[in-house]
């Protein structure tokens, strides 16, 4: 009987965690930095992947160490290309694919990134 009880113990704790572990699927674990165009540095710990996240005064350079991947955005709305439509059938803004553990830096002449959502999120 100890043993039944250990092993109904453990069964418990296996749920619980994985019980836990179900809660933080809603973030993007992680950091996401970026360097605004006045240089100033930004950090954001574990964003929402259900939501489009702004970037006041936009971003010249983007790093993601999150575990997902996450798109970059021209505008404040998180829409794809002037040549594409989202899901909710919206247009315009460039966008940029940025993968986990990556960097990209601004371009002259582009526009800054003003947006991002998670890849895979709700929103």
């Amino acid at each position: 009987m100890i043993c039944r009880s250990r092993a109904g113990r453990r069964a418990g704790a296996v749920v619980l965690v994985l019980a836990a572990a179900g809660c933080t699927e809603h973030n993007a674990m992680g950091t996401i930095e970026y360097t605004t165009p006045a240089k100033r540095v930004v950090k954001i710990q574990s964003p929402s992947d259900e939501d489009c996240h702004q970037m006041p005064g936009g971003a010249h350079q983007v790093t993601n160490y999150t575990v997902s991947d996450i798109r970059l955005y021209a505008n404040d709305d998180c829409v794809l290309t002037k040549a594409g439509d989202d899901q909710s059938g919206r247009t315009g803004g460039e966008s940029f694919y940025l993968g986990t553990q990556m960097s990209v830096e601004f371009t002259p002449g582009q526009t800054p990134w003003r947006s991002y959502s998670v890849v895979g999120g709700g929103g």
